[in-house]
This record gives structure tokens, C-alpha cells and sequence, in this order.
């Protein structure tokens, strides 16, 4: 395998489709209504695994630290000029603003229908547009609470050739403990901060979320680039490393779910250290991803998985959009199926990387369609009680179901086999 190569392996665009789909179970499972989840026959409670869907942002944070350092890391041990700056943040712009300001577009016109004058202003918009909700000094409503992650990721892109470049310089270990230091003094400064007016000045408890207080996960997966791109990790190696992160994780749920939301409730000193952990797992995982082993590749680089992480962005933010919905009572029924429609129009446009051909295209089209007119019926909600609505709404639901269902049926014999190299969408 040449130098480098895995940064584009398929089996790390699964990884990224597993994670989406962990959230997705998340959702999926608070949507109804948090059920407890134990398999009968043998009494194990699988409720912390999915209570736990969040660690997909972690999961998230170590791959852009991965995907996004390996060319930098490539042109230092070649020898070679460093990517084009330019380039790189152009790429970055391309990939995430047309989506995002789409769904802020949306989101701003729901709220316009709904009176949220809080949630339009003019400066809430001006930050959520220039993704710069942290930095402002103002005080920010967040239109979708996913989208605390944003700014944590678009600052991330800003300082990456510095921080390939500070791996590369003190090797990965060393920066590794000096990343992982700099984080935990971070949170426990955010966590003096509620007691210290002095300190408060400058840092608040809600900054612990910030890109200071991730720094350590990005650095791990720009250090797993890193040792990628030095040496090629045999099989046995590869599977060692993703049994052991495997096993982190689940240990790390089943610590982490209990403790329900451990930074509202301020739990001290575990909030120090959870996200380097997770992170640490989240290596190891995506280090045994790279090995392509032969379980690996089944499991992680076949059509379906690496189709969900190329639309794992998206999925994440719509599902986020849902979550909104099931919170606010009245609002979910055209927060819910609007959407739907971005969803189908995220996926026509993914359509054409997926070489689904005119069939995708008829598909999507008929699922955006049937979405607009249930959105429709339900914003009509005021004939509640209208048998006609219902059944109109309870057809279009299940028209929407069925074109989804279709679009993730394999096309041909091939969908199912490994996915060949895949283009970094991260």
C-alpha cells in the first residue's frame, strides 16, 4: 500500500456510515420514547449503546483530524510542497456551506412563519451564516442544536496545517500528551470559571464544547494519519487495534450513560477526561479501519455502509432538525417533514456520486414531492379531526417509507461488494 494511501480507504467512509447510523438509532430511540432495550433471552441491557449515539461526534472529530492531516503529513515525509492552502479551504467551503446555508435558509423561514423573532435577528443570522456563533459577543439562539459542533469544526479547518505541522515536528506521541494536556487544563479552567468572576471575564463553563476544549481528539486522529503515513500497519495489527477501540467504546458507554448529561450536571472530574478517551477508542477504531482486513472490508467498505457516511453530514443535522421537531409540540409536524424534503434533496444531488443512475433520480424526485404535499397536510393541521387529512398524511407517510426503503435496495449484484476507493467527503 502506498505511503499515505489510507486516508481514502472506503472502510473509513463506513466508519463514518456507522456513526451516522449509531445517531440515527439515537434519535430513532428518543423519538420513541426512550424505551428500555434488553435482549430477553440472555438479560443484557443494550440501552447505554444507543443512549450513547452521541459519541458519533467524537467519532466525527477524529476522522476530520485523520482525513484532512494525511495530505499535509504525505508532503512532510516526501519531501514535497505542502497542499495548496487555498485549495484546501476552498474544498472545505464546497463541502459544508451550500448544505448548511440551505438548512439555514429553511430553518429561517420556519421560524419567520413561527414569530421567533429571537431565532431570526439579524445578528443571530450573521453568526449562524459566518458559523462564528462562538466567537460573537453577543448572545446566540442556536437555530438547530447540532450546531454547536460547526464552529468547533470550521475552527479546526483554520488551524489543521498548523497542527499537522506541530505532529510532525514533535512526532505524534509527544504532541499527543501535549494536546491532551492543553485540553484537560481547558476544562478545568471552563469549570473554575463558575466560581471565579475574574476568570469568568474571560471564559465561561459553556466554552468547555469549544475547539481548545477538542483540540486533544482532532490531534489524535491527525497522530493515527500520522502513523499511517510512516509505516503500513500489518493485519494482525490492525485487527488488535480495532478489537481494543471497540471494546473502549462500549466500556465507555455503558460509564458514560448513567451519568446522564455529564456537563449540564457539571460532573467533576470525569468531564475532564471523557472526550480523550472516547477519542483514544475512536484511534484505535479508525487505525484497524486502515489495516483493511478482510472482516474489516465486509463490514465497513460494501455499498450501503459507505453510501451512509458519504451522506453522514447531512444525516446528522436533518436528524438534529427532527429532534427540534419532537421538542416543540406544534411545530413538528412541518419541522419534521421539511425535513424529509431536504433529506431528498440532499440525496438527489448525492446521487450522482453514487452511480444510481435515473432510477435514484425517479426516486428522490417522487420522495421530495410526496414531502412537499404531506408538509402541506400538516401545516392544515387546523382541520384536525378531518378523516381525509388523516388519511391523506397516513398515505404520504407511507409513500415516503417506501421510496426511501427502495432507495436503499441494491441496484445490481455488485451494490453489495466493496466499495472501490471513495473520494474524502468528511
Amino acid at each position: 500500500m502506498p505511503r499515505g494511501s489510507a486516508a481514502y480507504l472506503p472502510t473509513l467512509t463506513g466508519v463514518r456510515g456507522l456513526a451516522a447510523a449509531w445517531v440515527f438509532a439515537l434519535h430513532a430511540w428518543e423519538f420513541a420514547g426512550a424505551p428500555p432495550l434488553t435482549l430477553p433471552a440472555i438479560g443484557l441491557d443494550l440501552t447505554p449503546l444507543v443512549r450513547c449515539g452521541y459519541f458519533g461526534v467524537d467519532l466525527f472529530f477524529v476522522l476530520s483530524g485523520f482525513l484532512l492531516a494525511m495530505p499535509f503529513h504525505r508532503a512532510a515525509l516526501d519531501g514535497a510542497p505542502r497542499p495548496s492552502l487555498r485549495r484546501f479551504w476552498m474544498h472545505r467551503c464546497r463541502r459544508v456551506l451550500p448544505a448548511y446555508w440551505l438548512q439555514l435558509a429553511v430553518l429561517t423561514a420556519a421560524f419567520l412563519v413561527l414569530q421567533r423573532s429571537e431565532m431570526t435577528s439579524a445578528g443571530n443570522l450573521f453568526a449562524h451564516a459566518l458559523l462564528i456563533q462562538n466567537l460573537v459577543p453577543w448572545p446566540v439562539t442556536l437555530l438547530n442544536p447540532v450546531y454547536w459542533s460547526m464552529p468547533v469544526e470550521w475552527d479546526f479547518y483554520v488551524f489543521l496545517p498548523l497542527l499537522a505541522l506541530f505532529v510532525a515536528r514533535f512526532r505524534w506521541l509527544p504532541a499527543l500528551g501535549i494536546a491532551v494536556l492543553a485540553a484537560m487544563l481547558f476544562r478545568v479552567a471552563c469549570y473554575a470559571s463558575v466560581n471565579d468572576a475574574r476568570l469568568a471575564a474571560f471564559i465561561g463553563f459553556g466554552d468547555i464544547q469549544q475547539l481548545p476544549g477538542r483540540i486533544d481528539q482532532f490531534v489524535i486522529g491527525i497522530g493515527a494519519a500520522w502513523i499511517v503515513a510512516r509505516q503500513t500497519l500489518s493485519p494482525r495489527a490492525a485487527s488488535a487495534c480495532a478489537i481494543a477501540g471497540t471494546i473502549g467504546i462500549v466500556a465507555m458507554a455503558y460509564i458514560a450513560a448513567p451519568r446522564g448529561d455529564f456537563l449540564v450536571r457539571m460532573d467533576v472530574p470525569y468531564l475532564y477526561f471523557h472526550h480523550t478517551l472516547t477519542a483514544l477508542a475512536f484511534g484505535l477504531i479508525t487505525l484497524g479501519a486502515v489495516g483493511g482486513g478482510r472482516l474489516a472490508t465486509r463490514l465497513l467498505a460494501n455499498r450501503p455502509i459507505t453510501y451512509l457516511g458519504v451522506i453522514s453530514y447531512f444525516i446528522a443535522n436533518a436528524l438534529s432538525i427532527a429532534g427540534i421537531a419532537g421538542a416543540r409540540g406544534d411545530v413538528q409536524y412541518m419541522m419534521v417533514f421539511l425535513t424529509l424534503f431536504l433529506c431528498a434533496v440532499y440525496c438527489l444531488l448525492i446521487s450522482r456520486i453514487t452511480e444510481r443512475g435515473k432510477l435514484a433520480l425517479i426516486l428522490v424526485t417522487i420522495f421530495g414531492v410526496v414531502s412537499i404535499l404531506n408538509l402541506l397536510t400538516q401545516i392544515g393541521e387546523i382541520f384536525k379531526g378531518d378523516p381525509l387529512v388523516l388519511a391523506f398524511s397516513l398515505g404520504a407517510n407511507f409513500l415516503q417509507a417506501v421510496a426511501l426503503v427502495l432507495l436503499f435496495l441494491p441496484m445490481s449484484r455488485e451494490w453489495f461488494r466493496p466499495a472501490q476507493q471513495v473520494e474524502d467527503v468528511s
